[in-house]
């Protein structure tokens, strides 16, 4: 995700602040229908008004008719559960990835001492999802299977409802499948169904079967090997038989200093080993990477692009958003300024995180060989970004599957978040990115690949990674 920048006490005062008086923990403790709907209602007034693409991709009458349908269905009490999940089909349908909505940390803590996980990893291919890890020590639950049921609900009426919960930007589902597949067990017990045990059926090459399995702790469930990074190098390089391979798992900071690494350290290194050793075909592995640190990406696309570009076309916020900056927020960060209809943020004095609307010249060791870039679902903002950029450009050759961060960009930079009764947070963008690429292309979708890759059952249980596999081929041609 792009760097959260951390506001002032007098920005994060322009946002409504929601939260109910702090009562200490109690799992069961529940608010009134009335009190549900009124901070309901609250929060998407306040977020409408900030929020600079609330209506990127939802009218104002759809999404009028959508929140007065959620109210109407509160009928009685509700728990932090069940206000949850009445409240995240709403913040998903502002279809912006960095807009979400989280339990309180308490309450996550107490789900996490249950046994009431799912004791399987589930991979979904279209509309059909197949077991691929099996946790709860009953070994004749076979893996590779197509799961049809749980508890009675079929995968397809599953899948609906969890994509309905999954924050994507635009219409994007590449994303949401990403997000499932990777954390499945966790996307069902939040989204879907909380629960002491799993009735599931299954289909097989002797018929349909079904098998009662035991809930697990969360802690059961290992983290997936692609997000499990702790402190592993987010960058790797190598090259072999002429072709390069540059991996970056993450744009982020933080993340790249955590594998005691210098992101542009690294990058000059790459390009200079490139340039001096005559390296014609280069393979760039994007998979994976949720964004970060905007300056990373954008110099990544300086090395990759040989003349005067521009990343950004603009950066907008909302009028109200505009006028609430006052004070020392007004003098860290600027005045936004008004241009026709919209209000444009400019760059700071005082960060380089938004700089990247002027253009932007070439790096002395610019490659200019042939490029290939991998792709997938979990491409999200800086990312996504730098590949709608680079492929505007035409820079570059792209293998894999649509990125999940927009093609025209996204919502973030600075992301305060709201507080919400029982201690939910939410987090709301206040800037508007607009890349500079063709407006009208991908419009709610991501960069699309030039050549489309979707790994087979078999290729996901057996770790073939046929997308590199087709990079590595498409360099051959």
């Amino acid at each position: 995700m792009k760097k959260i920048l951390f506001l002032t006490f007098l920005l994060l005062r322009s946002l409504l602040l929601l939260a109910q008086p702090n009562t200490g923990f109690d799992p069961q403790q529940t608010i009134t229908a009335d009190s549900a709907r009124r901070s309901i209602t609250e929060l998407m007034g306040e977020m409408a008004k900030k929020h600079p693409g609330f209506y990127r991709y939802t009218s104002r009458s759809e999404f009028a008719h959508f929140i007065d349908s959620s109210l109407a269905a509160i009928k009685g009490p509700m728990d932090q559960l069940q206000y949850f999940r009445t409240i995240k089909p709403l913040i998903a349908k502002v279809r912006c990835v960095h807009t979400n909505v989280s339990l309180s940390g308490e309450y996550m803590d107490f789900l996490n001492k249950q046994q009431n996980m799912l004791p399987l990893d589930v991979y979904f291919i279209g509309e059909k999802a197949y077991i691929s890890k099996n946790y709860s020590g009953n070994g004749a639950v076979p893996v590779g299977a197509e799961l049809l049921s749980i508890n009675g609900h079929s995968i397809a009426a599953i899948r609906v409802r969890l994509f309905e919960m999954i924050p994507s930007d635009g219409f994007n589902q590449s994303w949401k499948y990403q997000a499932i597949n990777n954390r499945f067990a966790q996307a069902y017990r939040a989204n879907y169904e909380l629960s002491d045990s799993y009735k599931i059926r299954v289909a097989t090459d002797q018929g349909e079967k079904e098998f009662n399995l035991a809930a697990v702790r969360n802690d059961v469930i290992p983290v997936p090997a692609i997000m499990d990074l702790e402190n592993k190098p987010r960058l790797s390089f190598s090259i072999k038989e002429a072709v390069g391979k540059l991996t970056i798992r993450s744009f982020g900071e933080t993340d790249i200093k955590a594998g005691k690494q210098q992101f542009r350290k690294f990058i000059a290194g790459v390009f200079k080993d490139l340039k001096e050793q005559h390296i014609q075909k280069l393979v760039i592995d994007l998979r994976n990477n949720t964004g970060g640190s905007d300056p990373n990406a954008v110099l990544l696309s300086r090395y990759l692009i040989n003349q005067p570009f521009r990343y950004w076309d603009r950066i907008e916020v909302t009028e109200p958003f505009a006028l609430s900056l006052k004070g020392s927020a007004k003098l860290i960060y600027g005045k936004p300024v008004k241009m026709d209809s919209v209000y444009l943020w400019r760059k700071s004095k005082f960060t380089r995180e938004f700089d990247f609307y002027e253009v932007q010249q070439p790096e002395a060791d610019v490659y200019t060989g042939k490029v290939v870039v991998l792709i997938n679902g979990a491409c999200l903002s800086s990312c996504a970004d730098l590949s709608a950029v680079l492929q505007y450009n035409k820079r570059a050759l792209f293998v894999g599957e649509e990125t999940g961060g927009g093609y025209q960009g996204n919502n973030s930079g600075l992301m305060p978040e709201a507080k919400l009764d029982f201690g939910l947070k939410v987090s709301i963008p206040l800037l508007k990115y607009i890349n500079a690429v063709d407006l009208h292309k991908n419009f709610g979708h991501g960069t699309l690949p030039d050549v489309v890759v979707q790994p087979a059952l078999a290729d996901m249980l057996n770790g073939n990674d046929v997308m590199l596999q087709t990079a590595l081929k498409q360099l051959g041609d």
